[in-house]
């Protein structure tokens, strides 16, 4: 049986691929409006709520070419 990850997108105005600064400057507004904790392990990793995620930076789908921040559950 295989288990589904889970993940979200966080919202990200910009137009163009995020930087990490971007990227960790949209995940932490995330946070803030949520309440919740959240920790940095890189430009590439975050813990949120003593869950770990991996950032990915990429086209969201269906969105004709725009970029996101998508955090995917390790």
């Amino acid at each position: 049986m295989k288990l589904f990850k889970k993940a979200f997108w966080v919202p990200y105005r910009e137009t163009g691929y995020p930087s990490v600064v971007q990227t960790k400057c949209a995940i932490a507004e995330y946070c803030a409006k949520t309440n919740s904790e959240y920790t940095f392990l890189g430009d590439d990793k975050v813990i949120i709520d003593q869950v770990t995620y991996k950032i990915c930076r990429k086209i969201e789908p269906g969105s004709r070419g725009n970029y996101g921040i998508k955090c995917t559950e390790i």
